[in-house]
């Protein structure tokens, strides 16, 4: 009896031919060629295989994706730049002109080809700095803590708002807890106060018609008494939060000054209120004002050092 498997071998086996095969592999590859044709006039090459976010706003992937090539090339021009986002020049165009005509791109009036413009050496000197501050911070934060066993912090002002770029917490079991991003209205938190106390008198003004809210009993919220307390910043070289923002918390900061010698950021001591009493801020405030000269020196600043700046 012949063995199932020896009729299925001795089956005729089906012949590949050769122009057969010729013939599918070409259909395959010229409709490939189709495909990413397709694609690159439909800007296909840039998509994303996973889903489409819903809140991307697809007019501002496509300027942030035309700025990158800047990082691979220093200057494009506009057909370059149409062929390598895969866009037609209509579309490329309406982008660089939106982005020169808001100081981030130059256009060569005799060659028409487009680079960085200044405005982006600013901000990437701005994040520079804000980063150099964040780590050159971290040791002399970490000292203070471990000497007050208090929470320490690094804020910097922006947009009105204090904002928190470095922090360490405290040892005591009744802290307060600090978090990089953290944000608190300038008027109402030591951070805040102690930077708006040199700020041009134009910004300060701005920042005062947007009105000063009232947080707690204590909040500063009457421009002449903000007025007051900055200037008495200013004399002192330090500042406080007096259970403006919170009830129950108090906080004390210095000015840390850059290479210019200006403040660009402030360094603070939080802690309950009934740990920061008169006698306690006494012994406080020359610790958080050799810090803040300590990380000012750090940035290259002129600062004296008891931590106040001679811009002050």
């Amino acid at each position: 009896m012949v063995p199932p498997w020896a009729v299925v071998s001795a089956a005729p086996a089906i012949p590949c031919v050769p122009s057969e095969l010729g013939l599918r592999d070409r259909v395959i590859s010229l409709y490939g060629t189709a495909l990413r044709k397709q694609g690159l006039r439909s800007g296909m090459r840039n998509e994303d295989p996973k889903p489409r976010d819903p809140y991307l706003l697809g007019s501002l992937r496509k300027g942030l994706e035309l700025l990158d090539c800047f990082a691979r090339q220093e200057t494009w021009s506009l057909a370059e730049l149409a062929a390598e986002l895969g866009q037609t020049k209509p579309t490329v165009f309406r982008i660089l002109h939106t982005i020169e005509e808001f100081g981030y791109l130059h256009k060569d009036p005799v060659t028409g080809r487009y680079s960085l413009a200044m405005r982006f050496h600013t901000l990437g000197s701005a994040a520079v700095r804000h980063e150099q501050l964040r780590w050159q911070a971290l040791p002399p934060l970490q000292d203070l803590a471990r000497e007050t066993g208090e929470t320490v912090h690094v804020g910097i002002l922006y947009d009105g708002e204090a904002i928190c770029v470095q922090a360490v917490d405290g040892t005591r079991l009744i802290r307060m807890h600090a978090f990089v991003g953290k944000r608190t209205p300038a008027h109402a938190s030591a951070l805040g106060k102690i930077l708006l106390a040199h700020v041009p008198d134009a910004e300060l003004d701005a920042f005062v018609s947007r009105g000063l809210s009232r947080f707690t009993p204590s909040t500063i919220i009457e421009p002449a008494a903000l007025r007051e307390a900055l200037h008495q910043i200013r004399a002192n070289g330090w500042g406080m939060d007096d259970e403006e923002m919170e009830v129950g918390l108090r906080c004390l900061g210095a000015p840390i000054t850059d290479h210019s010698g200006r403040p660009c950021a402030c360094v603070a001591v939080s802690a309950p209120a009934a740990r920061m009493d008169p006698q306690r801020i006494a012994t406080l405030t020359p610790l958080i004002k050799a810090t803040a000269a300590r990380i000012s020196r750090m940035l290259g600043s002129p600062s004296m050092s008891d931590g106040t700046s001679r811009a002050a």
